[in-house]
């Protein structure tokens, strides 16, 4: 499925407001966001004690909340009743909060944060692991065992990488299988010529400023700015401090943006912030190499 008007547009701006808010609102520590298409059913009382249905669909989900995009008017505050469909006639519940409206698409919908009220709420299905685990991971994705289909967040290692870039599946232990299985790409519920020579003296300025070691992977990239529309580029390199990848646009050093790697298309996937570090011209292919540092978030304790 493309991407919105709003992901392309507003998705830096909006899931960053979205963050601050839920953490000013809540003081919890925040999970990743992940990006993933899922139908809510929405229900609320009006003033008149009447109860207004809505079908919603997310565009951002972690832990404690999400961003959804509905097509009525709400006002901050304003508390929701969620429902979604689990396997045959079976309905997973939560309450939820209206913390801000961030957004709007013609002509009729409305971006919402919301915040579900119970912190023990897994309203998602999705085991999101403690966000200081983040600090051994050189990427992240939302995968699904094969075998009882249970949803994770996955802080992927070297190994894991180097499985998930030749066979597109890494192994992982299932909580709820009990034991080590296959875990593959968690899909959204509602998808329908040579380089030149590096400057050698550079180069070795930047190994010494390493502190991390660098996995060699050519795997698919997605990067998000204000600046530029949504683009699907190529890593050469990651760890657990950045990663390099090759880009048809310049970003200069310094410029924030967002990345998820790896990064398949109608996939859960996660966007986490990086600046760029470095960026270099390769006229003979008509791109640039740029060399990015993950941005650490500042959670809570």
């Amino acid at each position: 499925m493309p991407p919105t008007k709003w992901q392309k547009r507003s998705h830096v701006v909006s899931e960053g407001n979205a963050s601050s808010l839920l953490k000013a609102s809540t003081g919890l520590r925040l999970s990743d966001r992940v990006s993933l298409r899922m139908p809510l059913e929405v229900s609320w009382a009006t003033s008149t004690s009447a109860i207004v249905k809505h079908i919603a669909e997310t565009l951002l989900v972690s832990r404690n909340g999400g961003v959804v995009r509905l097509d009525e008017k709400l006002l901050a505050g304003q508390e929701l009743h969620l429902r979604r469909s689990q396997d045959g006639d079976h309905w997973k519940s939560a309450r939820a909060r209206v913390v801000a409206e961030i957004d709007q698409e013609p002509p009729h919908s409305f971006i919402y944060a919301i915040h579900i009220l119970d912190p023990e709420c897994d309203f998602w299905d999705i085991d999101f692991p403690p966000p200081d685990r983040s600090e051994e991971a050189i990427a992240r994705l939302l995968m699904e065992c094969s075998f009882c289909q249970q949803r994770e967040v996955i802080y992927m290692n070297e190994t894991q990488v180097k499985s998930f870039e030749i066979r597109k599946c890494v192994a992982h232990p299932c909580k709820q299988c009990g034991y080590p299985t296959i875990w593959i790409d968690s899909l959204s519920e509602g998808r329908s010529a040579d380089d030149p020579a590096e400057n050698p003296a550079a180069e070795e300025r930047r190994a010494n400023r390493r502190r991390h070691s660098r996995l060699k992977a050519r795997i698919l990239a997605c990067l998000r700015s204000r600046a530029f529309q949504e683009e699907i580029c190529v890593c050469e390199d990651l760890s657990k401090g950045g990663l390099s990848f090759r880009s048809r646009n310049h970003y200069p050093e310094g410029m924030r943006l967002e990345v998820a790697v790896p990064y398949t298309a109608g996939t859960g996937t996660i966007f986490v912030p990086i600046r760029i570090i470095f960026s270099q011209d390769i006229p003979a292919a008509g791109l640039y190499r740029h060399g990015a540092a993950y941005i650490k978030p500042a959670f809570n304790t």
